[in-house]
This record gives structure tokens, sequence and C-alpha cells, in this order.
């Protein structure tokens, strides 16, 4: 160790003379040879003034580590934009910016409905965004529960349909409807005759089947600046569904009619580019219920007896009996154009099952539960079934995941996430938590055994149920 004072060590070849900084804050001098600079000696300098010598990474070695993150970071965006590119369009992100960022100013959920009722199949959610019909208003909100849209009914008996951000309303058994998108009214109008049902596309292309002027049924068909492009009359049957395609180039009307005494259903493919239908298939003794295309090809039919798949093309109809079971639930998964039914094992609407059907008809999965179906939603892989006032969520494996409060009144349920849902009850919405309201399991089989209103915890229950 130095002493503090100054030390000249002397070298004959080439040497420098350095200065290092001791704990005395003085100076020592060494000389170092040209050859040893890169190693000093702890005797020549104080251990805690020894300094480590720094590795310096090639600017070769940099350029590939920041190329390489920047390939896992753009495949992961690409992972996810495939994933959700249904939600990724230039009006989703729009909207999501100026109702869900920008506007973004309401209290949160639970949100008092507009009206006295919401029927359960007139809630729906629309790119994150929920909508609702009332028996006074129809209305749009953010994430926060705000209002994006509030306009008035005079429907007595509203129906509401959607696909995405396109949404028509119209009376049942009356002659008006209207048009909205998320945040505004594009059109509203009245037909000539009673309308039984009617199915909107995403481009705005909108089909409305009513009561035939010397017909039992006629479909008028609109393009989005509401000029009517199709008419098409009926007339051995009622049609009591219909459905468009994507791109609204074609739908499938469904109707109903007696032969021999016995019922029997109708399927009729329409293109509008043609005059006369593409295909007819019958379906004899059974009631449908609901359609949808899942394909532009492919059509899934929901009756009383059994589940359907119409193919353009096809005459042969593929047919999923329901035995010996009874119809609780559907639901036609858009996403991953699938189809559900929830058949009951008991005369009580319990014990159900649930089948998920692919767009060729063929069974995917079969998940046995306790729980009855009252509602049903389908998010990828999870399977809500609202029995009551709690939410039973399965996996296709059949595993529960959750047995989830909803709060009392609940009417219907839709999967938001793999662990939230938005639930519509008798006069609220609430956004819910499955993981974090989750109940024992001796209160689900009591509450599941009993008609009583069910007190939550950690969901508002304001309804007078």
């Amino acid at each position: 160790m130095f002493s503090g004072k100054f030390v000249k060590s002397k070298s004959k070849n080439n040497s420098k003379t350095t200065k290092t900084k001791s704990k005395g804050h003085r100076f020592a001098e060494t000389k170092v040879k040209k050859n040893d600079r890169d190693v000093i000696s702890y005797e020549d300098m104080p251990l805690e003034d020894y300094e480590l010598e720094k590795t310096e990474m090639s600017p070769e070695a940099v350029k590939k580590i920041i190329v390489s993150v920047c390939i896992v970071l753009a495949a992961g965006l690409v992972v996810f934009a495939f994933a959700n590119r249904d939600r990724l369009s230039p009006e989703s992100i729009a909207n999501w910016w100026t109702y869900d960022v920008l506007g973004n100013a309401g209290n949160g959920y639970p949100v008092t409905i507009t009206g006295t009722e919401v029927n359960a199949n007139n809630f729906v959610l629309s790119d994150g965004h929920i909508a609702y019909a009332s028996d006074t208003s129809f209305v749009t909100l953010n994430s926060s529960g705000s209002d994006i849209f509030n306009t008035q009914l005079k429907y007595s008996k509203p129906i509401l349909v959607s696909n995405k951000n396109m949404f028509l309303t119209y009376d049942l058994g009356g002659k008006g409807y209207e048009i909205n998108s998320l945040d505004k009214q594009l059109f509203a109008s009245n037909t000539d005759d009673d309308i039984y049902t009617a199915d909107i596309a995403s481009n705005g292309v909108y089909a409305i089947a009513t009561e035939g002027n010397g017909y039992l049924s006629s479909l008028l068909v609109f393009n989005k600046d509401n000029n009517r492009i199709y008419k098409y009359s009926f007339s051995e049957y009622y049609i009591t569904s219909v459905t468009l395609n994507s791109n609204g180039t074609a739908c499938a009307a469904c109707g109903i009619s007696t032969e021999n005494g016995k019922v029997v259903s109708a399927v009729y493919l329409l293109d509008f580019s043609k005059e006369e239908p593409v295909q007819v298939s019958k379906i004899e003794g059974d009631v449908i219920i609901a359609a949808k295309y899942l394909t532009d090809n492919r059509v899934a039919i929901v009756g009383n007896s059994a589940s359907y798949v119409v193919k353009n093309g096809d005459e042969n109809i593929v047919t999923n009996s329901y035995d010996s079971m009874t119809l609780s639930n559907y639901f036609f998964n858009m996403d991953t154009s699938t189809f559900a039914v929830a058949l009951s094992r008991s005369g009580d609407g319990r014990s159900c099952t649930v089948f998920n059907y692919d767009s060729n008809g063929s069974q995917r999965d079969k998940i046995e539960t306790d729980s009855r179906a009252d509602a049903i939603s389908i998010y990828k892989d999870k399977i809500a079934l609202l029995d009551g006032n709690i939410a039973n969520v399965y996996n296709t494996r059949g595993d529960k995941i959750y047995a989830s409060e909803t709060g009392a009144g609940s009417k219907n349920i839709i999967l938001s996430s793999d662990t939230t849902a938005y639930v519509l009850s008798v006069n609220q919405i609430r956004f819910v938590e499955l993981s974090k309201n989750q109940v024992a399991s001796e209160q689900v089989a009591t509450e599941q055994n009993t008609t009583e209103p069910v007190t939550t915890k950690n969901v508002s229950t304001d309804d007078n149920a």
C-alpha cells in the first residue's frame, strides 16, 4: 500500500508516469511499461481504486439483437392481428379511439337500462360495445357505461338484429323499422305489410320478411342506400327466419307450412342476382327456430327437435337429432364458424349437454353439465351457461372453470373475454369479472335448487327482481 508519498519507478524502455487516487485523496505515481498497461497489480494501486476493464459489444452484435427483437415483435403483432382481424378494421379502431379513449367518461357498470324492459335477445355485444333495444329506446354504450347513442323507439314488440356495428330494430307484427350505426340513426321507415323477421349484413344490406299481399310471405331486400334491390314472394310457406350471407348477396329464408296435417319446414337459398331460388330443402316434422350463415355457402339451422346444416349445391341436409333431449338454448359463433345447442336431459331444463358443431355439421365438442342454460355464450374455448343468477363456465374438455355470481334477476350473459362477461338483468347491465365473483360449491348447489333471488357480494343487485 502507498504511504502517501510520491514514489518514482524507472524503466529503461518505454515508460509512462500515471497518477492514481488513494484513500488519503493524495496521488501515487507509477511508471507502467507499455506492454503491462492492461494488467495492473494490486500492489501498485489500492483495491478500491482498481477499475474493471469494460467489455464493449460490437456494432454487428447489437444490430443482430435489435433485428431479432424486431422480428419477434412483428411476428407477435401479425398473430395478434390475425386472431383479432374482425376487430381491427379502420371503423373499429376509430370507434375505440373516439368512444373508449377520448369519450371514456362514464361512471362504469352496472348501468341502469333506459326503459322498463329489455328482451333477453335484444342484448348484443358489437366490437366491444354493448347495444340493446328496450321497450322505449335503442341504446349503445361505451366501455365505461356511458351512452354513445340513444334514440326513442315506438314499437310494441321491438326486435334487434345486428352485424358488427350495423343494427336493425323492427316492430314484430308491426310495420316500423330503423337502421342504426354505433353512434347515429341511418334510416327509419315503414313497410306496407306486417313484419315477420329481418336480418342485416355488416355492409348495410338488409332483408325484411313481411306478410305477403296475395302471398303467404314476401321478402324485401335493400342496399345500404335503402333502395330495394330484390323481392321474392312465397306462396307455400310463412317465413319465420331469414339470414344474409357475409356480403349481402344471398340469403336463406326458412318457412313453415303443413302437408297432410303434418308440419313441414323449408329452407330457400336465394341469390339476389337470380329470380328463382337456387335451392329449396324440406325438413319434415320439425319447426325451424333460427338460422345463420356460418360461411357463404353453409347455413346452420336450429329446429325444435334437431339441428341442421344446409349446403349450397348439396341436396343432402346434415341432421343432428336431439334424440330424447329438449332444446334449452343455442348459440351461433361467427368468430369460429361454429354453432352450439344446449340440450336438457331432464324435464325442468337442468343437466344440459352442450353439443358444438362446425360448419359441416360435424360434432367438435360434447360437454356434460349439471347446469341449466337460461342463456349461453361462447368465447374462443370457453362456454358460459347462465343458471339463474350463476354463470357456469366450462372449457371444451368439459371442465368447469368458474361458477360466478351474476346478480339478482339475470336474464342473459355475453362473454367478452376468457374471464369477463356482460350480464343483462331486469333493470341493469352489469360487467362481471368471473374469477372475482366465485361462489362456494355448496352455495351453487343451493342456488340451483331454489327459485329465490341470489344476494351477491361483489355484483350490484339493485334490480327489483
